[in-house]
């Protein structure tokens, strides 16, 4: 009997279940391809935008139209480029060494923002070799396969971004029908990449050997109706971000109250050089790496001239602000930073954690050891051990534990020292003592009539769970064209919208209520602008008219924070498919609640 054979994956089925596979955000999803663009010897990587107005109810703004990286590396040729769009076919993860891992970067990662994906790479001069895919046509049953590379030239646009000088051998990937982007403005994609792609990249950005130095480069093209062409409008070189601060030059000193004494030199003192405290293992299965840790701590005088020049703290500066979006642990594989863990230790709420800097270094080899996700945004078992519970539960005592576990359990026993000579590393902080280090004074905001006690509140709970448990946005200060280009339909007039974003910005709030008129039977509406959370309350709501309005100023409060709480799960929500899962929960259930309270009985 003969039998149809079946595939394990119908392309069509699964593509678009595929498509949510929990990037971060845009900029994580961007490294995957340049990661590839470096792992292939690029020299220069650009990063460019073309981005066009769009009419958008009423307002034209610009939207970006198609996103593309370039680069010069040894390209590819059309077999290897085959393999590329291929989930997990990828020659990258055969390189040991390499920031690859498993092959699936670029189709991975360009599916999670676009619906179309495009490649061209050439070799030594020769006609570029094409392929493509399509996220319609997969879904459609039209694409079941990849198409084969054909010979191809560069679109034009693509071409002149080379500035007319096209490498001998390079590889453009191009995105578009962006469907998914994080943010869809090439100023603020720049705004919200310049730091993470400095700071994953800070070691390629500034190797010491000139000859391995990589150049990232951000452009955007905006296209002129008149000309019909698209025109640069702005090029930035990305600049090293180094939370541990001992590089020289980098996005700190163009924080605008950065001191120009102190430029070109490194700000904080090395404590752990990252050489001489190296650990080299070998796993039971015969695997052999290494791992090393680095810390560091504020200079005095760097902190003492940061006090000389403000009435308040350090930390309510522009620069001590970048120092706090750099609290954590560097997690750096590779040469490159996979995640920056600010939950690892918190010592304290005044973030006096901003003042001291570790990282741990590993070889890819150990990528199962530490739980390296295929997406390098995180190497999951690298977390706080709690020695006293595996005391408890062995029945040993805690300076026991490694050695009693080693025995049944050797890998799990090298984890755990390792993680506890991380979590000695923070140690450091005590270095701060030591230098008797001034922070400066309080500064005493000056009180606003617009901020309730609720905004408050939910604004210090949320400043406080981004401490313990951060996520995509939590660094960022709300930026007034997000808010706008989010809340123009959103039903706020031009006077509203405006007096909303001066009260969010003056008052540095990152949770705010509004209580308004809204579709009936939806109870409360959330919107997420990165460091922003605007929680609108529905006012033509059945719970709002026979319970809300009628509440106690303590209960209103109280109700308003649950909703709170609410807007902070769909902002930690780790994909975006989970997030609109939420969002129609939200939904749903506004519509059940008010069909449980009828508005003619008095409550």
């Amino acid at each position: 009997m003969n039998l149809e054979q079946h595939p394990y994956v119908r392309p069509s089925q699964v593509i678009e279940s595929m498509r949510d596979n929990g990037y971060k955000n845009t900029a994580y999803a961007l490294a995957e391809l340049i990661d590839n663009s470096i792992q292939a010897g690029a020299k220069v990587v650009r990063f460019v935008c073309f981005e066009a107005y769009e009419q958008i109810n009423s307002t034209s703004r610009r939207r970006i139209q198609k996103i593309a990286i370039l680069d010069d590396g040894y390209g590819m040729d059309e077999k290897t480029l085959y393999m590329s769009l291929e989930f997990g076919a990828s020659k990258n993860k055969e390189d040991p060494e390499g920031m690859g891992k498993f092959g699936m970067g670029l189709p991975n990662s360009s599916i999670s923002q676009c619906k179309k994906t495009e490649v061209w790479s050439w070799i030594e001069g020769n006609q570029p070799f094409y392929t493509y895919l399509d996220v319609d046509k997969i879904k459609s049953g039209e694409q079941e396969a990849i198409p084969y590379p054909v010979t191809r030239k560069l679109d034009s646009k693509l071409a002149d971004a080379y500035k007319g000088a096209i490498p001998t051998s390079g590889t453009v990937v191009a995105w578009s029908e962006l469907d998914r982007l994080h943010w869809k403005t090439s100023a603020t994609l720049l705004k919200h990449t310049q730091n993470l792609i400095g700071r994953m990249y800070r070691y390629m950005l500034q190797h010491k050997d000139e000859n391995k130095r990589v150049r990232i480069v951000f452009e955007n093209y905006l296209y002129n109706h008149s000309t019909q062409s698209y025109e640069l409008e702005e090029s930035v070189n990305f600049k090293a971000n180094d939370p541990i601060y001992l590089m020289k030059g980098t996005v700190v000193e163009e924080m605008k109250d950065f001191p120009d004494d102190f430029k070109g030199q490194s700000l904080f003192d090395i404590n752990e050089d990252g050489n001489t405290n190296r650990k080299d293992i070998t796993l039971s299965d015969g695997t052999k790496g290494f791992y090393s840790i680095r810390t560091s701590s504020i200079k005095k005088d760097f902190a003492n001239k940061m006090t000389e020049q403000t009435n308040a703290k350090i930390g309510s500066t522009d620069v001590g602000r970048q120092f706090a979006s750099n609290i954590g642990l560097s997690i750096i594989r590779s040469g490159r930073e996979l995640d920056l863990k600010r939950d690892f230790k918190i010592k304290d709420n005044y973030q006096k954690d901003r003042y001291i800097g570790v990282e741990i270094h590993f070889s890819p080899s150990l990528d199962n050891f530490f739980g390296v996700t295929n997406n390098k945004q995180s190497a999951t078992k690298i977390q706080p051990p709690n020695l006293p519970e595996i005391a408890l539960q062995e029945d040993v005592d805690e300076s026991k534990v490694i050695e009693v576990i080693k025995e049944s359990d050797p890998d799990y026993a090298l984890l755990l020292q390792c993680l506890s000579d991380i979590e000695k590393a923070f140690e450091v902080y005590s270095e701060l003592d030591k230098k008797k280090i001034s922070y400066g004074k309080e500064a005493k905001p000056e009180a606003s009539n617009n901020i309730d006690l609720a905004t408050l509140k939910a604004t210090n709970a949320e400043q406080q769970r981004a401490n313990e448990h951060p996520t995509a946005g939590d660094e960022d200060k709300p930026n007034p064209e997000d808010i706008k280009d989010v809340l123009s339909e959103k039903n706020y007039n031009e006077v509203e919208l405006d007096e909303l974003i001066k009260d969010v910005i003056e008052n540095n709030i990152i949770v705010k209520f509004d209580e308004r008129d809204g579709p009936q039977t939806m109870l409360f509406d959330i919107s997420i602008i990165q460091g922003f959370t605007l929680i609108q309350i529905n006012t033509e709501h059945n719970f709002y008219r026979n319970f809300m309005s009628k509440a106690t100023e303590r209960d209103q409060m109280l109700l308003k924070l649950c909703l709170a709480a609410w807007g902070r799960m769909e902002k930690e929500a780790p994909t975006e498919a989970v997030r609109r899962r939420y969002e129609l929960s939200r939904q749903q259930w506004g519509v059940m609640l008010d069909g449980y309270l009828s508005d003619e009985e008095d409550y």
